[in-house]
């Protein structure tokens, strides 16, 4: 075997060792960006179980309680309360859309905050609230917002301890 032999056979060992460098490195980009997405979708998770936990405070969940039962009677200090609540929960969908419109979050975890504000948006104190705080949000996350209230149709009050009875009535039969 000439020396000119041993080159070519040295060259094809480095090409495959480069080949298999190159996937393996694939396979590992793969799996960091699968593990980047799991953290994404944890967070969201994560800061929607917050807010709602802060939502079961006694007066917040006092005021949302009334609201859904059809309440349009609140005082200064619970307008500003489910401002905030509306706030804080507008400020985690935003993220949330950003991140999946960036290919970032996952599509159930979208689909599950927009169920959530679908239905918020119908409550028809939330869209009263939604008309004085639009304008503090950057006009694509509002755009936004508009088209998920003309999916929404108007919620009616309900009584949510008859609500209960009745699928309970149901779940039992």
């Amino acid at each position: 075997m000439s020396l000119s032999d041993l080159a070519s056979i040295g060259s094809l060992v480095s090409g495959v060792a480069v080949l298999v460098s190159l996937v393996y490195l694939s396979l590992q980009v793969r799996q960091a960006e699968k593990n980047q997405r799991a953290l994404m979708n944890q967070g969201a998770i994560t800061r929607v179980t917050d807010i709602l936990v802060g939502m079961t405070q006694p007066a917040i969940n006092a005021a949302r309680t009334r609201m859904e039962e059809g309440a349009t009677n609140f005082t200064a200090e619970e307008i500003v309360q489910l401002q905030m609540v509306m706030r804080a929960t507008l400020l985690n969908l935003q993220d949330v859309w950003v991140q999946h419109r960036n290919g970032l979050i996952d599509q159930i975890t979208f689909d599950n905050s927009i169920g959530f504000w679908r239905s918020a948006l119908a409550q028809p104190v939330n869209r009263a609230l939604w008309m004085h705080s639009r304008p503090t949000y950057a006009s694509e996350m509002a755009i936004f917002v508009d088209k998920l209230i003309e999916q929404s149709p108007l919620a009616k009050p309900v009584d949510l301890v008859a609500q209960l009875k009745s699928d309970l009535v149901e779940v039992l039969r």
